[in-house]
């Protein structure tokens, strides 16, 4: 199930990454060359599908701790997770069809309070799991210490300080933590 969940998180991330050159395209302070018109529905797809996959490793960490809120908390965030990158897709796809210059991406999702509630609630879910996983004695110390909270806040303060982090790295820091959060479980497995 590990092996399915990063292969879904890897999916996930690629999906982000082609969803925010399609929206960082329409910003010329970036400079970015427009993508090929698969790229927007592509990586919608990839992100709604996948991320919704998370559930899987969420249950074989959550049997590897005997806490079952780890499930319950990550499944659940995942399926939010789906439904803001489904979100996101439709948001960039009316930006385009409109012509409208684009914001950067956390200003364009601070801007959508449907957008903000579903993104603080899935980060509740998920910080509950990750504090969940820290303090199992269950669990092999590195994958206590990339849980994905942790990790998406290592992404983000790295990503924060550039425009190209602000505009690619931020964003997807949740799915990419992910990545890491499901191969050191996989690796201790």
């Amino acid at each position: 199930m590990l092996a399915l969940a990063i292969a879904a998180a890897i999916a996930a991330s690629s999906g982000d990454l082609l969803m925010l050159w399609v929206g960082n395209s329409l910003r010329p302070e970036l400079g970015l060359a427009r993508p090929p018109a698969f790229a927007l529905p592509v990586g919608g797809a990839l992100g709604v599908v996948a991320i919704r996959m998370y559930g899987l490793g969420y249950a074989a960490v959550a049997r590897a701790s005997g806490a079952r809120v780890v499930f319950l908390c990550g499944a659940a965030g995942a399926l939010i997770g789906a439904a803001i990158h489904g979100l996101t897709w439709l948001a960039i796809r009316a930006g385009l069809e409109s012509g409208a210059a684009a914001a950067p991406p956390l200003e364009a999702v601070a801007g959508s309070g449907a957008l903000v509630a579903l993104w603080a609630l899935a980060a509740a879910l998920v910080v509950i799991a990750s504090a969940t996983l820290a303090a199992s004695r269950a669990l092999p110390r590195t994958v206590r210490w990339l849980n994905p909270a942790a990790v998406t806040l290592a992404f983000v303060a790295m990503g924060m300080p550039s425009e190209w982090g602000r505009s690619f790295l931020a964003p997807a820091a949740p799915n990419l933590a992910h990545v890491v959060f499901f191969v050191a479980a996989w690796r201790r497995a």
